[in-house]
This record gives structure tokens, C-alpha cells and sequence, in this order.
């Protein structure tokens, strides 16, 4: 009878990871990075892949918070200006009422 010989890979550790991730999650071309730190190494292919899935969405969080900050942003200007010129038309028609 044969023996299978199964060899454990190891996963990224958590600290490993984080450490990892804090350098790469800015980085648009964070998989690379990932395939060399990795290379040689005898990590678990399934956990070096959800860790870059794992950085792709925070990647897309990222730009999504930056696109809902600049509409809030523009929101907030849009209603300040629009309550500025209510404001303003209202001054003006008592000044007026009142000559």
C-alpha cells in the first residue's frame, strides 16, 4: 500500500499578516508585492489568496469612503450655499419692506 505523505502549509499569521497588510493596502500593485514575499516560502495558496482578496476590498473601501467623503462634502456646501442665499434674499426683502 502506498503512503501519502500530506504536508501541512502554513498560513500567514496574523501579526505577519497585518504587518503585510499596513505596507500593502495603498499599494495598486499589492499581489506582486505578495507573490514575492511569499516565493520560497511554503505558505497555503488558499490563505495567500484570501489575503489579497481580503486587501482588494479594503483597496475598494478605501476609494469608496474617499468618493462618499467628496460627496458629502459637496452636499454640504451645496445646502450651506443654498441656506446663504435664502438667507440673503430674506435680508434683502425686509430692507426692502422697511424703506
Amino acid at each position: 500500500m502506498e503512503q501519502q505523505q500530506t504536508q501541512q502549509k502554513k498560513g500567514f499569521e496574523p501579526l505577519e499578516k497585518a504587518k503585510l497588510a499596513m505596507r500593502l493596502v495603498s499599494n495598486p500593485d499589492f499581489e506582486k508585492e505578495i507573490d514575492d514575499y511569499v516565493e520560497g516560502k511554503d505558505y497555503d495558496e488558499h490563505s495567500i489568496e484570501y489575503f489579497k482578496h481580503q486587501l482588494a476590498i479594503q483597496q475598494k473601501l478605501q476609494s469608496e469612503t474617499g468618493k462618499l467623503l467628496s460627496t458629502s462634502g459637496q452636499i454640504v456646501s451645496t445646502v450651506i450655499g443654498a441656506f446663504a442665499s435664502s438667507l440673503k434674499n430674506t435680508v434683502e426683502k425686509a430692507d426692502n419692506q422697511g424703506s
